[in-house]
This record gives C-alpha cells, structure tokens and sequence, in this order.
C-alpha cells in the first residue's frame, strides 16, 4: 500500500504516471480540437450569421461567456485540489467536457450556445489539473521534463483533433463532430480513472494548513506578483489568435474549403508546439528556465507578426507553425519558473492561480478582439498579438530580479538550483 504523502513523486512511478497523464491529455485536446476552431464557420453554416464582421463580434461574445467561466473556476478547483486532491479535479474536468462538449451542436441559437460554453468552460478545462497531479507525483529535478512533456500532448492532440475534426465537419457536419468530441473525452476521463496516480491524503493536507497556516500576502511574494503579470500579458497575446484562425485561412483562402484549410493550418501549428514541448522539456532540465525567455518571446512576436503578410494558404502554414513553435514554449517555462519559487503542497493554489490570470488574458482579449477585428480586419489580430509578446520583455527584468531573492527560500530548490 501507498504511504499518504504530500511530498512530490513519493510512492509513485512518476514515469508511469506520466504516460496515462499524457496519454488522458492527448485525447483530451484530440477532442477540443475536433470542433473548436470551427466555431466561426457553424456560425454561418448553421446559424446563420453571414456578415464576418458581425461573426467576428459573435466570436468574441462567445469566446468571452468561455473565459469570464474558466477564470473564475480555475481558481476555485485549484484550491480545492489542494484540499481534495489533484487526480479528483482532473476526472471533473474530463467528464464534465464529455458531458458538455456535444451539447453545444444542439443549441438553436447564438445565446443558447454561449450560455452552455459557460457552464462547460466552468466545470471542465483538464490541463491545469493534468498539470498540478504530474507536477505533485514527480521529483522535482525532472518538473522541466514532465511539463515539456506535457504540452506535447497538448499539441500533437490538437493536431490530430484539427485534423480529425476537418475531415469530420466537411463530410458529416457540426454536430458529429461535437459528439466525436465527447466521445473522445469520455475515454480520456477513463483511463485517469483507472491508471493515474495521486499519493494526496485528505487528512494530512488538512493537518498541514493547521500546522503552518499561510496568509494570502506571504503567498502572493513580488516575484509571484511579477510571474502572473507575465502570465496575463502572455494569456492576453496567445489567445488573442486563437478564436479567429478560421476566419483568417477565410480571409487568405476564400470561404470554399475554409472548414478543411482550417484544420491544416492549426494542425501546423500543434505541430510547432509538439515540437517545442521536445525542444523545452529538454533544456529547461538543462539551463535556468529565465535565460530561455529572452529568445523565445524575441522569435514568438517576430514569427506572429509574420502571419500577417500570408497571401496564401502555404506561407500561413509556415509561419504559423514557426509561431507555434516559439509561443508554445511559453507557458511550460513560466509554469517551471514558478515551481521553483512555491510550495509543493500549494501547487493547486499556484497553479489554479497561474491558470486564472492566463485566461484573464482571454477575457481581456475578448473585448479586445472583437474592437481590433471591427476596426483593422482580421489581420490587425496579429499584429497586436505580436505586439503584446514584445511587451513582456521588459516585464521580464522585475520578476528574474524577484525570483532571485526567492530562489533560496524555495522548499524543494536544489543545490544546483541555488547557484542558477
């Protein structure tokens, strides 16, 4: 039998651990991949919204009522995790995905449709508990690894989703792509079930929060402040592209074929991030995650403003593939930069934290997309986003300035980790 513990990886076959997590998030993301990024496109299709400014704006609306959602309720699961355990927050999110998710292709109107986003966004969103129980089970010299390793699932799942769910709308419509989806999260909630680890012991954390109680300013340390700063700006400028990729590949390549263009271009870019989930993993083990920043953001706004000079189909595939290479880095070093600065027994709070400021950053985008595409078209999306990920470079000196200072009051730092 397990010995109940709260200390990472203990008792636990981190590497076994890994794949089921990995494995639970690729299908996971293989099913928002197959009817997301079509949401504009069933707009028109099915509700009958033709104007594209107009569905721009609808877009937004919707993305908004998703994050509004997400944000409030990332927040409350990850504290919880912290008092219930981390693999209880990952099966919620995942069956209540498969629950939700098909729902969406029966709404018989716009409003319908945003109010069930809502209430899906609000009890599903898998990876920051898939985050939280790998980081939690595994020992941390190898938290660089897990999390690269990680967001490769993410990618290569939203590959295949993009894929599979262009294949899917062109030849059988929205709605069994909305269930292919479901379906696909079912089995995702299963294997958690039945094969993922989590050594959480209700009765310990609870004997460990009266044992040393914690303030909300002794956790919110300046360079915690400054690091969700960074998440925010980056939340802001990476999901400010997301919900308008099917109208740019409209924009590029025409209406006719939109649906199956879509799907290439954002299969490109979970390739760039599959790629890049490798490349990070690797050197985040390997280098001070901090002195990876500076570059990646440099490439990350050079290869988003690139995207706006598209004029056809294959140039937006590689630039879109060169930025998702380089932004997909992102948030696995932020997320490492912050682990070595908190507490191992309140990752869920951190991380529930981290995750409600980066979708904060959607909130904000929402009203910001809606306005940017209303006045410059769908390329001023672009052009922004860029813009916003060279705003977070000279963000970056007052939070590695901070992180320095917390370095040594980190619990689980390594000797190694002191001299970075």
């Amino acid at each position: 039998m397990e010995t109940p513990s709260l200390s990472p990886g203990s008792g636990i076959n981190w590497k076994f651990n890994l794949f089921v997590i990995w494995l639970s998030q690729f299908l996971a993301m293989v099913g928002f991949g197959s009817c997301m990024p079509f949401i504009p496109l069933l707009l028109k299709e099915n509700l009958h919204i033709d104007d594209a400014n107009l569905r721009g704006v609808y877009v937004s609306i919707y993305y908004l009522a998703a994050m509004v959602s997400l944000c409030i309720a990332t927040a409350v699961w990850g504290m919880l995790a912290d008092r219930f355990g981390r693999k209880l927050m990952l099966l919620r999110a995942s069956y209540a995905a498969a629950l939700f998710y098909p729902l969406l292709a029966l709404a018989p109107n716009f409003w319908v449709l945003a109010t069930i986003r809502f209430v899906c966004s609000f009890f599903s969103g898998t990876v920051n508990p898939a985050q939280t129980l790998l980081i939690s089970t595994t020992p941390p010299e190898k938290h660089g690894f897990v999390l690269g390793v990680l967001s490769t699932a993410t990618s290569s799942g939203n590959m295949l989703g993009y894929l599979l769910g262009g294949v899917i709308v062109h030849y059988y419509g929205y709605t069994a792509a909305f269930f292919t989806c479901g379906g696909i999260y079912l089995a995702s909630a299963l294997l958690v079930q039945f094969f993922a680890k989590d050594d959480f012991s209700v009765k310990l954390a609870k004997k460990q929060r009266q044992k040393s109680p914690y303030k909300f300013r002794e956790v919110a340390t300046p360079a915690v402040l400054w690091l969700l700063s960074l998440f925010l700006c980056f939340g802001v400028a990476n999901r400010l592209v997301q919900p308008y990729m099917a109208l740019l590949v409209e924009k590029v390549h025409g209406f006719e074929g939109a649906a199956f263009y879509t799907g290439i271009v954002s299969a490109a870019a979970s390739l760039g991030g599959f790629f890049s989930g490798l490349c990070i993993g690797w050197l985040c083990d390997r280098m001070v995650p901090r002195k990876l920043l500076l570059p990646i953001l440099i490439s990350g706004a050079a290869f988003t403003g690139a995207m706006v000079l598209a004029n056809n189909v294959e140039m937006l595939i590689v630039t879109r593939f060169l930025s998702s290479f380089a932004v997909s880095a992102i948030q696995p070093v932020l997320q490492l930069m912050l682990t070595k600065i908190t507490r191992p027994e309140l990752r869920g709070t951190y991380f529930g934290w981290s995750g409600s400021i980066n979708t904060a950053g959607g909130i904000i985008c929402s009203f910001l997309g809606g306005g940017v595409i209303w006045l410059s078209g769908v390329r001023g999306i672009y052009i922004t986003s860029a813009l916003l990920l060279a705003l977070m470079i000279p963000l970056m000196l007052p939070a590695i300035l901070a992180m320095r200072k917390e370095y040594t009051v980190a619990p689980d730092a390594t000797a190694k980790d002191l001299k970075k």
